[in-house]
């Protein structure tokens, strides 16, 4: 099981990007009410729509895409993250 400490040593390090790390916050339920249901946006939606959410939200839906292809997750659990 993961714990704070080393979640926060993920959100804090150089080493991954804006993007990772909102991925991160995403799988551990730390985003605001909106970025949680943009997250849920991104997920549902459709090829047209995750361009046109990519127009508002490009670091967001970068993130969920490296996440969705699925080495996001694998590159995490790697660096020791429980995710």
């Amino acid at each position: 099981m993961t714990d704070h400490v080393t979640i926060g040593r993920f959100l804090t390090s150089a080493y991954w990007t804006e993007s990772e790390k909102w991925i991160i916050k995403w799988q551990f339920r730390l985003l605001s009410d909106f970025q949680t249901a943009l997250a849920d946006a991104i997920k549902r939606a459709d090829e047209d729509n995750l361009g046109r959410l990519r127009l508002g939200f490009p670091m967001q839906v970068d993130g969920f895409l490296q996440w969705h292809a699925g080495d996001l997750g694998c590159r995490l659990r790697e660096a020791g993250l429980d995710i």
